[in-house]
């Protein structure tokens, strides 16, 4: 008789598995209702109650191996608009191979049709970003950019103090945000094919 153990499939083996992955950073969507996971190799989305994956996206960066190699980058700033389909990510570093994703443009992302369907770009690392039906809002270490959702018009901007941890807060109903005051120097380039569709769920 066979006493061999049954076969189990070698996960780890997987270059994309949570075991050679690396957490970059988390977000809740508006409602506290999802969880938006950056990793080194894309993004995860996550239910919350009951907490459970809903879906992954591998972009294609290069992970860490064990010898220390690879590494090049990942998704080091999500938000989730409510449970629709369209996320605002924001790479971890800028190399050749993956300069569709720097650290100072924001990528409006359809996960429906899987592509970009805006961008918005920078001179500065981006800090955080905040999603509102209506609005964008963009923070850099000295500055705050707030622009309109549907064609990415660029509503305001406000210089703040020194802001290294970019703090801010967006109201949800009505058109508020909150964030420090001083100076800087800054720039900003918009590109946006939308179209309209953001009533899709996941």
């Amino acid at each position: 008789s066979n006493n061999k153990p049954p076969i189990e499939e070698d996960f780890d083996s997987d270059q994309y598995s949570d075991k050679n992955d690396t957490l970059l950073t988390m977000s809740f969507n508006q409602d506290g209702g999802c969880l938006s996971i950056g990793t080194a190799s894309g993004f995860r989305i996550c239910n919350v109650h009951p907490f459970e994956e809903t879906f992954r996206r591998n972009l294609g960066f290069q992970l860490p191996t064990s010898n220390g190699g690879g590494g090049s980058g990942g998704i080091a700033r999500i938000e989730m608009l409510y449970r629709t389909n369209l996320l605002a990510l924001t790479g971890h570093h800028s190399t050749a191979s993956h300069s569709q994703y720097p650290p100072n443009k924001v990528l409006i992302y359809d996960d429906h049709s899987q592509c970009t369907v805006g961008e918005l770009s920078f001179r500065q690392k981006i800090l955080v970003t905040k999603l509102r039906r209506d609005r964008i809002v963009v923070v850099l270490r000295d500055r705050v950019y707030v622009y309109n959702f549907s064609d990415l018009s660029l509503l305001d901007k406000v210089h703040t103090g020194d802001n290294p941890a970019g703090l801010i807060g967006l109201s949800l109903d009505n058109w508020g945000v909150g964030g420090g005051g001083g100076a800087g120097g800054g720039g900003e380039n918009a590109s946006n094919v939308l179209g309209g569709n953001t009533n899709s769920t996941l």
